[in-house]
């Protein structure tokens, strides 16, 4: 688990978002003072431990509030390890790492405002006097933090500190939201199967351009799985079993394979492989309907998407080349119209302040997307102190974001109307709701690669549709002055 520095060792988030971790020196000796035999231990009595500092903490003990500091400085720990857990089981196939979550639920600095004996009121001043003079107005701890809402809802009693941070991270609704836009629910298959309708199952499926044979076997799958899974399982936790929704075990596998045989040939591993597809194409859908990212393999437009609107007419390939070519160019079209709506706009924003926020706004643009210049070297070039005044200026991500709610009201409108030409009635009576989920993910993925862009280091190579998009506007722009 650890050493005991971890209850001196404090991990925070600075000023510029960056993970910190240093030593607090108040900290370390109080804990020196009070367990002085646990301090050089390796195989510290974790459990032991926290009950005690939980108890003074909780307490009008004089040793109050350094308890709530050495219990802030390991839970600060177990946030940091929880999110490397994230990054390295889901960052690489989803493209964030840790430094994109810990800002979200690590605090920012300490907030020592409960009260304390005068000498310990000294020394927490002259070692927090530092870190917190670094904090921006709006950063400071408070109860709505994660850390805060840990040791307010802590039961040494009924878990371990460790365990329930963990909890609380995870219940995190700015965490939760990230990895929903990243096309993460920390929910399991099994979870997800149990709490589906066949109702509800077979409108998903449609939506995703099942067949009904596909439908059909999806619906009696599901249902062996209710009947032999789910009932189990829940009546394991009527009796007092607390696991929740364990994977399938051989024998139920075995059992649903049995069920289905009257329809079909199936083997048990066939059946824990459709009921793990089934899953993913539910948690699909749930992250579409919560805003966030869908996979790119459950629906995405293309070549497989659009076009499989129109091969069901048994269009010539020159006809679908000839949607696809319009669409492209549909697609272009829009992203440069939005690139000069949303500059613009803050263009005449900044202009209102009557001084060189407006001109400086442009080349700052200009120098980013189009020179690849870093952002605390373009800071010199406007005349301003540092990185973050560029990045105020700038607000790439609300700029990001604005261009691609306009694409895609463009696009959506153009793309239905291109669709009249090829798609016939019938289809088109659906085809409003799938183009407006496939274009949300295609134009979030042209926002995306422009985010990725704009974090690399030195040598930016700025060559993303956004970016390229941007400095024609730009260099337009010039020349028609």
């Amino acid at each position: 688990m650890g050493t005991a520095s971890r209850y001196w060792l404090l991990v925070r988030i600075d000023r510029l978002g960056k993970c910190r971790t240093e030593e607090v020196e108040v900290a370390k000796a109080f804990f020196y003072e009070q367990f002085p035999n646990l301090a050089e231990r390796e195989d510290v009595p974790h459990r032991q431990l926290q009950r005690q500092l939980i108890e003074w903490f909780r307490s009008d003990d004089t040793r109050r509030q350094m308890a709530g500091v050495c219990l802030r400085c390991f839970i600060s720990h177990q946030i940091k390890e929880f999110c490397l857990q994230l990054e390295q089981k889901f960052g690489e196939n989803h493209d964030f790492t840790s430094p994109d979550l810990l800002p979200l639920v690590l605090d920012a600095g300490m907030n020592l405002s409960v009260a304390s004996p005068p000498s310990l009121d000294k020394m927490a001043q002259s070692s927090f006097i530092s870190p917190q003079q670094e904090l921006d107005e709006n950063q400071t701890t408070d109860s709505s933090s994660v850390t805060t809402r840990t040791l307010e809802s802590f039961d040494p009693e009924k878990s371990n500190l460790s365990t329930w941070t963990i909890r609380i991270v995870k219940s995190d609704s700015m965490l939760k939201r990230f990895l929903l836009e990243h096309g993460i629910e920390q929910l399991t298959n099994w979870m997800i199967l149990s709490y589906m309708n066949p109702g509800r199952l077979k409108r998903i499926l449609s939506e995703f351009d099942r067949t009904p044979t596909e439908i059909s076997q999806a619906l009696q799958l599901l249902d062996s799985y209710h009947h032999v899974y789910r009932s189990q399982v829940l009546s394991q936790r009527k009796s007092g079993d607390k696991s929740r929704y364990p994977d399938p075990t051989a024998s139920q596998l075995h059992q649903m394979a049995e069920q289905l045989s009257a329809s079909r040939t199936i083997s048990p591993e066939k059946v824990l492989e459709e009921l793990q597809n089934l899953a993913q194409l539910v948690r699909a859908d749930r992250v579409r309907a919560r805003g966030g990212t869908v996979p790119a393999e459950s629906f995405k437009i293309s070549e497989n998407s659009l076009q499989s609107t129109t091969d069901s007419r048994d269009d010539s390939s020159d006809e679908q080349s000839e949607f696809l070519a319009d669409y492209r160019q549909q697609f272009s079209n829009c992203l440069a119209q939005a690139v000069k709506q949303v500059i613009q706009a803050r263009f005449t924003y900044w202009q209102r302040k009557k001084d060189q926020k407006a001109q400086n706004f442009l080349l700052a643009l200009h120098l980013f997307h189009c020179q690849g210049v870093p952002m605390k070297e373009i800071a010199p070039r406007l005349g301003f102190k540092d990185q973050p005044q560029v990045s105020r200026l700038l607000e790439l991500k609300n700029l990001r974001t604005d261009v691609g709610r306009r694409t895609l009201l463009c696009l959506r409108d153009c793309v239905l109307e291109l669709a009249k030409f090829y798609a016939t009635p019938m289809q088109l009576q659906d085809l409003d709701s799938k183009v407006q989920a496939a274009l949300g993910e295609e134009v979030f993925t042209i926002i995306e690669i422009a985010q990725k862009e704009a974090y690399r280091g030195q040598n930016r190579i700025i060559n993303s549709p956004l970016a390229q998009k941007i400095c024609q506007y730009l260099e337009t722009r010039n020349e028609e002055k």
